[in-house]
């Protein structure tokens, strides 16, 4: 058989297209693809000279340059959770930030704002989703073949290989978030996005709990959006995981976060009120919040009960090395892609 071609393509806020070779763990890193490199670079190996031709992109969902049934196409950055529509011209499809635009969960915490802002963004990701959903549907009703579309984890942005590790009953920040409230910087519209809302519930409590209990180490930094966090991220932003106990996830424009993967990697526990369907978060050694609010007499009691905090520190290096690691994401799509192509004739 012929050696794999891997492509990352890009036709949305940007238009790239470039080869690259997985050989090179680093071989995305400088198109902000750090986690997904990597993973490839665990996977090739595995899948060598099997004819693919594997596509990765971020936000171009219904376009790819070349189909045809060895073309594996990875997406990795679509919010909407929007389907592609060329389906039935690809062999399977690899994708995070979910599958469809609605999420339940989403409507389980906060107010009246918090539905209608879901709402409305749900109905906006639905509008331009049509594309995807209508081809599929027609190539249903045609009896054509349709790839299958495998949720994958988003995993991390923020990577240095120079951040040692902290044991954790040595770490000093007891909680640690930093990270933006609106996705962009002075942008502000009459109805609060619903990331903004469920950061302001969060970063509310947070101040409430810093203020009940001032022997809790609260570490916050605030960034006018999702641009300047990324910019400031990396090092000293992993310096500070390393070295905290529990880690705030609080959902963005998406469900799924960066944040967890960043804080999962470290051992940090989790506490959050939204998190996403899936086989990577089902069963996630994950505090579950009604509220944010909750934090003030959650934390404290976990806090004061140190077995609890080990117990939950190594369940989750557990979670991330067995589920959510590069490595086992390589496994699981490796899994996928030889067992799909095994059974076709």
């Amino acid at each position: 058989m012929k050696p794999n071609t891997y492509i990352f393509f890009r036709n949305d806020q940007q238009q790239v297209q470039f080869e690259f070779d997985p050989a090179d763990p680093s071989c995305l890193d400088h198109a902000e693809f750090k986690y997904f490199g990597r993973v490839l670079n665990h996977l090739e190996p595995t899948i060598q000279n099997m004819g693919l031709t594997i596509y990765v992109t971020a936000w171009t969902v219904h376009e790819l340059p070349s189909y045809g049934p060895n073309v594996i196409s990875c997406i990795l950055q679509d919010e909407w959770g929007r389907e592609p529509k060329y389906r039935d011209k690809v062999g399977m499809v690899f994708k995070t930030c979910g599958t469809t635009p609605f999420n339940a969960d989403s409507y389980k915490h906060g107010d009246l704002s918090d539905i209608i802002s879901n709402t409305l963004g749900q109905g906006k990701a639905f509008t331009t989703d049509g594309a995807g959903r209508l081809g599929t549907l027609i190539s249903r009703i045609s009896n054509k073949t349709i790839a299958p579309v495998h949720s994958i984890p988003l995993g991390y942005y923020a990577k240095e290989e120079s951040v040692a590790d902290i044991p954790f009953t040595e770490r000093t920040n007891d909680l640690f978030f930093a990270g933006s409230i609106q996705h962009k910087k002075g942008k502000r519209f009459s109805i609060k996005r619903p990331k903004e809302l469920a950061r302001d519930r969060m970063t509310t409590a947070l101040s409430l709990l810093a203020q009940n209990h001032p022997d809790i180490n609260i570490k916050t930094t605030i960034t006018g959006g999702f641009g300047e966090s990324i910019v400031n991220a990396n090092k000293a932003y992993l310096d500070n995981m390393v070295n905290t106990k529990i880690c705030p996830v609080p959902r963005g424009a998406n469900l799924e976060t960066f944040r967890f993967y960043e804080a999962i990697r470290s051992g940090c526990i989790i506490i959050g009120e939204a998190f996403p369907k899936g086989w990577f978060y089902d069963d996630a050694p994950i505090i579950r919040l009604e509220n944010w609010h909750d934090i003030q007499t959650i934390v404290p009691e976990l806090l004061a009960d140190q077995d609890r905090m080990l117990e939950l520190h190594t369940q989750t290096l557990d979670w991330w090395n067995n589920i959510c690691s590069e490595q086992s994401l390589s496994d699981h799509i490796g899994d996928k892609i030889t067992s799909f192509y095994k059974a076709k004739p």
